[in-house]
C-alpha cells in the first residue's frame, strides 16, 4: 500500500528541507492477507472498549466531557498503532535519457588541403552558411577543416543545441588513429545536472553549470591518413543507445578497413550514418613540385644526384615536361646569378594523377656554390602556377682531392677492382699498400710509398683508410692506438673489410685488439675461428644476402632516387659466397646488410655495418667478393658506383685539414610527415678529446626563417655520443646545425640536410569523394548532405528517448526533518498531559 501525499502537506512538514523528486508515504509494518482483517478487528475492539468504559463512568459527569476524553484516548492509541505500522517515505524520480550519437570527424592531412571550387552555386552555398565571401572558396584560401570549423563557429550554440535536443554527442575525430574529442550531454540530461542539489554532483563535475561553455570542439587536421573503416568500427564497438552515426568527410578512404562493411553492420542494428561531405568533387588539373634535393658537397667531375618529387592531379594527358636550372651563386653578393638550364626530361604520371620521384645526373667542373631548380611546364586549364616550380637546398664543390691509403693483405680481386677504379678518379688521391709487394717494390697509386705510415702525423695526411683483409704481422699495440686517434681526434674515415686469409688472426692477436674497439659491430668467443677454418668456408653456392628496407636510403646504399628501383638493383646484385662470423652490430650503429642463412642468438648475421668512433666514420664489411657486382649494370656501374659512395661516406664527417670538432647525422635521409627523426652526434672539447657535456643543442631551419631547436643526450657509457629526437612536422628541405660550448670557428661541425615530404597516402588523392561517403549512408539505411546542410541533417536525425524511475531508499517520517521528529516525541505527551488535566478538572482520577 502506498499513498501519494499532498505537495502543500509536504512542504508544511519539511520546511525546507525537502528533497529532490516527488514523496510517497510508505506503511513498512502494514499487514497483508488475512492479516489486515485481524488488525481492523482489533481496532473496533479498541473503539468500542474505550466507547464503553467512558460511557459508564460517573454519571455526573458531562457527556460531552467523556466524548472528549473518548476522542483524546482514541488519539493515543491511533498513535501507537502509527508507530506500529512505521510510516516510510521515499522520493520518486523519473528521469528521460536520450540516445547516444557518434559524431566523426576526419582529422586527416587532406582536409588541410584548399580547394578551388569550380561550382559557383556550390561555392555560393558554402560561403553564405560559413560567413565568407565566395571569393575566398573560388580563389582557395581556405582549408577544407577551417571551412568546416567556420560552419560551426557561424552558429554554434545553435547547431549544437539541435544536435543535443537529439541524444548526447560523443565528438570523435579521425585519420590513421581514432580519438575521442569531446562529449556534449544531450540537452535535459545536462539541465538535470545543472539544477541538481551541490552535494550530489561527482568531484569530477563541480562546475554550477557544466553545460555553459558546452561548444564543437576545434579540429585539427594533421593525420597521416584517412581509415574510415576503422572510425565506424569504433563506433559501433558501443552500440548501447546508439541512435546514429555522423560521418564528416572528403571521403578519401586509405585505411586497410572496408567502411561498406562496417555500414552494413549499422544498417542491420538500425543505426543509420548520416554523411557530410567537405570537399570539391572536381579534380583540379594541377602540376606542384613538392621537392628538390641534392647531396650537401660534390667535388669538380664528381656525379652527383638530384631528387625532385612531382604530384600531378587529374591530367588530360599524362605527361609532361620538366626542367632542371642551375643557378650559381655570386661569392661577392651571396646571391644566385642567372639561372641556366642545364637538363630537360619527360615525365609520365599514373593514370589518375599521383606524384612521381624524378632523378637528374649531374657534374660541376668548377668549384663553388649551387642552387638547383626543377621548373614543370603550365598546363592548359591549371588552377595553380606558382607551385611548378621549386628550389634546392645548397651544394658546394670543392676542389681539394680526398686522400686514400688502401691496405690490403693480398692482391686479391676486390682490391685489383677497387685500386683500378680509385685510381680512375681525379678528385681521389690514391695511395697503396699491398703487403705482399717484396721489400724494395713499387707500390701502386697516384702517390707511391715506401713503407707503411705509423705516426698519427703520417696517417692524419689521410681523409680515410681502407683496410682489406690486412695481415697483422705489421701492425703493433701502437698503430692501432694512433688508428684511433685517426678516427676519433683527425674525423678519419676507416673501412674494414674482412676475409678469409688473415680477418681471424688479425681480430685475435692481443695486441691489436683496439681493432675491436673501433668497429661497429661485436663478437662473441666462439666465433673467433682460425684462418685455416675461414679458407675453407667458401661456399659453392651464394648465401643469402639481405638488405634492410629502412636504410636503403643510406648514403652508401643509393644507386637510385626511386626506392622500389633502388631495392631492385640490389636484389639483382649476386649475392656473397663467404663472410666472417659477426654477433651483433653496435648500439647506434646501422646495419645495411645481413645474411639470411646464418642466425644467431642475436638475429642474422650482420654483414655490412656503419657506425661512428669518436668523430670519425667507421664501416665494417664482414664479407669478400664485392668484385662479382661488376657485371650487373652497364660497365661496372653500380660496383663502381658502391666503391665511389663508400669513399664519400667516409669523408662526409671530416674536413680535409682533418680539425673538425664534432658530426651531426640523421638516421635517414626522407621522412614522411609525422616521422620520428633520430638525431645522433659526435663531439669534441678543444683539445680534439670527447665532449663531457650533458646535453647539447642541435638548431633545425627551413624554408621562411622557420627553426625549431632539440636536446640531445650523451649517451651512457659512450664517451662524447649523443642522440635525441624530433617529430617532422611539416614539409620541406631542412639543414640541421650543432652547437658545442666555445665553439667560434666556423666549419668545424659541418651542417646536413634532410627533407620532409607529405604522407603518400594523404597526397596522392585530395578531391571529395561523394561516391564512398554516398555508399557508406545507403549501405546504413541513412542519408547523405553537403557542408551546407547541416542543420537539415541534424533535424534528420531520429528522435528516441527512454523514461526511467528512480526511487530513494525509504526513510522513517519521523527522521524527515527535526519538526517531525520533535511532533512525533511530544504529541503523546501532551494528549496524555489534556487528558490529565480534564479529568482532573471533573474530579475523574
Amino acid at each position: 500500500m502506498q499513498i501519494i501525499a499532498q505537495n502543500s502537506i509536504w512542504q508544511w512538514l519539511l520546511g525546507d528541507d525537502s528533497r529532490s523528486g516527488s514523496p510517497e508515504l510508505h506503511w513498512a509494518n502494514l499487514p497483508e492477507s488475512w492479516g489486515v482483517f485481524v488488525l481492523l478487528a482489533g481496532i473496533a475492539l479498541i473503539v468500542v472498549g474505550v466507547t464503553w468504559l467512558y460511557r459508564h463512568e460517573m454519571v455526573d459527569c458531562p457527556r460531552w466531557v467523556k466524548r472528549f476524553l473518548a476522542g483524546v484516548r482514541l488519539a493515543v492509541l491511533l498513535f501507537l498503532l502509527v508507530l506500529f505500522l512505521q510510516p516510510t517515505v521515499t522520493f520518486k524520480q523519473v528521469r528521460t535519457s536520450k540516445p547516444a550519437i557518434a559524431l566523426l570527424r576526419d582529422a586527416s592531412m587532406s582536409l588541410a588541403h584548399k580547394d578551388k571550387y569550380r561550382d559557383n552555386e556550390q561555392a555560393a552555398l558554402i560561403a553564405k552558411a560559413a560567413n565568407v565571401p565566395p571569393e575566398q572558396l573560388q580563389n582557395g584560401q581556405l582549408t577544407r577543416a577551417e571551412l568546416l570549423q567556420r560552419v560551426w563557429d557561424e552558429r554554434d550554440q545553435q547547431l549544437v543545441r539541435l544536435l543535443r535536443e537529439k541524444g548526447t554527442v560523443r565528438v570523435i575525430d579521425f585519420a590513421d588513429t581514432v580519438t575521442s574529442a569531446a562529449i556534449l550531454p544531450a540537452l535535459d540530461e545536462a539541465d538535470d545536472l545543472a539544477t541538481a542539489p551541490k552535494d550530489s554532483r561527482t568531484k569530477q563535475d563541480p562546475s554550477p553549470n557544466p553545460v555553459a561553455d558546452t561548444h564543437m570542439p576545434t579540429l585539427t587536421a594533421n593525420g597521416r591518413g584517412t581509415d574510415i573503416g576503422q572510425a565506424l568500427r569504433e563506433a559501433l564497438a558501443d552500440t548501447n543507445r546508439l541512435a546514429a552515426i555522423v560521418l564528416i568527410s572528403d571521403g578519401q578512404h586509405n585505411g586497410s578497413e572496408n567502411p561498406l562493411e562496417h555500414a552494413e553492420k549499422a544498417g542491420s542494428l538500425n543505426i543509420p550514418i548520416l554523411t557530410v561531405a567537405v570537399g570539391d568533387p572536381s579534380r583540379p588539373t594541377n602540376l606542384t613540385v613538392t621537392d628538390v634535393y641534392v647531396q650537401a658537397s660534390a667535388r669538380p667531375d664528381e656525379p652527383f644526384e638530384i631528387e625532385g618529387l612531382v604530384y600531378a592531379q587529374d591530367l588530360a594527358e599524362p605527361k609532361a615536361n620538366i626542367e632542371l636550372i642551375q643557378l650559381s651563386i655570386n661569392p661577392r653578393t651571396g646571391k644566385p646569378d642567372e639561372e641556366k638550364v642545364v637538363q630537360t626530361r619527360e615525365i609520365a604520371f599514373p593514370p589518375h594523377g599521383g606524384r612521381v620521384r624524378i632523378d637528374f645526373q649531374q657534374t660541376v667542373r668548377e668549384p663553388g656554390k649551387y642552387l638547383y631548380k626543377l621548373r614543370v611546364a603550365g598546363l592548359e586549364n591549371e588552377i595553380e602556377l606558382a607551385d611548378n616550380e621549386k628550389l634546392s637546398n645548397q651544394l658546394e664543390v670543392i676542389d681539394d682531392k680526398v686522400r686514400v691509403l688502401l691496405i690490403s693483405g693480398a692482391p686479391n680481386w676486390d682490391y685489383r677492382m677497387v685500386q683500378r677504379l680509385l685510381q680512375r678518379d681525379k678528385n681521389l688521391s690514391l695511395t697503396c699498400w699491398l703487403q705482399t709487394v717484396d721489400e724494395g717494390g713499387t707500390q701502386e697509386g697516384d702517390e707511391r710509398i715506401s713503407q707503411l705510415p705509423r705516426t698519427l702525423e703520417e696517417l692524419g695526411r689521410y681523409n680515410v683508410v681502407l683496410m682489406m683483409d690486412p695481415n697483422p704481422d705489421e701492425f703493433d699495440h701502437q698503430w692501432i692506438e694512433n688508428l684511433k686517434l685517426f678516427c676519433k681526434r683527425k674525423a678519419g674515415g676507416l673501412l674494414y673489410m674482412a676475409g678469409p686469409k688473415y680477418t681471424a688472426d688479425f681480430l685475435t692477436l692481443n695486441g691489436l685488439s683496439g681493432i675491436r674497439d673501433i668497429l661497429p659491430v661485436r663478437f662473441s668467443g666462439d666465433e673467433i675461428i682460425e684462418s685455416s677454418q675461414l679458407l675453407a668456408n667458401f661456399s659453392t653456392r651464394p648465401g643469402k644476402m639481405l638488405i634492410k628496407d629502412q636504410n636503403l636510403d643510406h648514403p652508401i646504399m643509393t644507386f637510385v632516387g626511386d626506392p622500389a628501383l633502388n631495392r631492385q638493383i640490389w636484389d639483382e646484385l649476386p649475392s656473397i659466397y663467404w663472410s666472417f662470423p659477426t654477433l651483433a652490430a653496435k648500439p647506434i650503429a646501422q646495419v645495411l646488410l645481413e645474411r639470411g642463412d646464418v642466425v644467431n642468438a642475436e638475429g642474422n648475421q650482420p654483414l655490412l655495418v656503419t657506425g661512428r668512433f669518436g668523430a670519425g666514420s667507421v664501416v665494417y664489411m664482414g664479407f669478400s667478393g664485392s668484385w662479382r657486382w661488376r657485371r650487373v649494370g652497364l660497365q661496372a656501374q653500380y660496383f663502381d658506383r658502391f666503391w665511389i659512395q663508400m669513399i664519400r661516406y667516409l669523408t662526409e664527417t671530416r674536413s680535409l685539414s682533418g680539425n673538425r670538432r664534432g658530426t651531426i647525422d640523421v638516421d635517414r635521409n626522407e621522412y614522411e610527415l609525422g616521422d620520428k627523426i633520430v638525431l645522433l652526434a659526435r663531439a669534441l672539447n678543444e683539445r680534439f678529446e670527447p665532449l663531457a657535456e650533458s646535453t647539447l643543442q642541435a638548431t633545425i631551419r627551413g624554408d621562411e626563417n622557420w627553426s625549431q631547436t632539440a636536446e640531445l643526450r650523451l649517451l651512457p657509457g659512450q664517451e662524447g655520443a649523443y642522440e635525441g629526437s624530433l617529430t617532422a612536422q611539416k614539409t620541406g628541405t631542412f639543414q640541421i646545425e650543432l652547437s658545442l660550448p666555445g665553439l667560434t670557428e666556423p666549419g668545424l661541425i659541418e651542417p646536413i640536410s634532410f627533407r620532409v615530404v607529405p604522407p603518400s597516402a594523404e597526397s596522392s588523392a585530395l578531391w571529395l569523394n561523394e561516391k564512398l561517403l554516398r555508399d557508406i549512408a545507403t549501405a546504413s539505411n541513412g542519408q547523405s548532405y553537403q557542408l551546407y546542410e547541416l542543420e537539415k541533417m541534424i533535424a534528420d536525425l531520429p528522435r528516441l528517448s527512454n523514461k526511467t524511475e528512480l526511487n530513494s531508499p525509504p526513510i522513517p517520517l519521523w527522521d524527515l526533518t527535526n519538526r517531525l521528529r520533535y511532533s512525533f516525541f511530544a504529541l503523546p505527551v501532551i494528549l496524555l498531559a489534556i487528558e490529565w488535566a480534564v479529568r482532573k478538572k471533573f474530579r475523574l482520577l
